[in-house]
């Protein structure tokens, strides 16, 4: 990494490890009201998430996702950007701080990939913005679905919670129900609509795909729609939708590893 690029990651990264760990500890308090920083501590890491894409950007001239660490960053980023946009409009401030420890560790990652083996600059012989727009709007998708995972994890704790008869003060500062189960089902639309503009602008590109690549995002926008449609015309339990959202982002993120 280039001295710029390398501290606006760690300092991005070392702002979610904060935040996490700042929320946490004021949960533990029972001060929810001290949560609210996670959002503005969300927002500062996400300034340097894209101060960051913004420099590996201009070195390879296109989008930075052309090696497995800037996917993971370009990831993160899209989580990060969807929670600050949709997790008031969800009634989910913490969502956030469920959040930071997935973005903190693929972070994490990138950070000791590309100080271990950085590939360097990348230029397109020819830019094609179809193939600008596959890969940017499928790792959005992966954002949504990431969201919709950690959503299905807050279920649980929930649940978990619940069942304990001896509820927590994390408890009491979880959404209802409801509510999770609504941003997990929006979430997975969002998310789905995403990676069918994804794959339908990989049919416009100059190069055609791989056909790995084409199965592996065929395979993960498929099992995204099975999920919906079944939610449509059967409607999961909250429990099952739950790990339906954290089993199918896993598998997603195993589709990913392979290409």
């Amino acid at each position: 990494m280039s001295a710029m690029d390398d501290w606006y990651l760690i300092i991005s990264t070392l702002i979610f490890f904060v935040g996490f760990v700042l929320a946490v500890v004021s949960l533990r308090r029972g001060r929810k009201g001290e949560v609210g920083l996670n959002f503005w501590l969300a927002a500062a890491g996400f300034v340097f998430q894209c101060l960051f894409l913004r420099e590996r950007g201009e070195l390879h001239g296109r989008c930075p996702i052309t090696n497995g660490a800037e996917v993971l960053v370009f990831i993160c980023w899209s989580v990060v950007i969807l929670y600050l946009a949709l997790g008031k409009a969800f009634r989910l401030s913490l969502l956030g701080v469920f959040s930071m420890p997935l973005v903190f560790v693929f972070q994490l990652i990138a950070i000791v990939s590309l100080s271990v083996d950085d590939p360097g600059a990348r230029p397109p012989e020819t830019l094609d913005p179809w193939l600008e727009m596959h890969a940017s709007m499928s790792l959005l998708a992966y954002g949504a679905y990431g969201l919709a995972c950690i959503a299905g994890i807050m279920y649980l704790v929930q649940n978990r919670q619940l069942k304990s008869h001896e509820p927590g003060r994390l408890f009491y500062s979880l959404p209802p129900i409801k509510y999770l189960s609504d941003a997990i089902i929006r979430l997975l639309v969002i998310g789905t609509i995403l990676i069918t503009i994804g794959i339908i602008a990989a049919f416009f590109m100059r190069v055609v795909p791989q056909t790995i690549h084409l199965a592996a995002s065929g395979a993960v926008w498929l099992l995204y729609l099975i999920i919906l449609v079944v939610q449509t015309v059967r409607r999961f339990s909250p429990m099952r939708l739950s790990l339906l959202a954290i089993g199918a982002f896993a598998f997603a993120l195993v589709t990913l590893s392979l290409l």
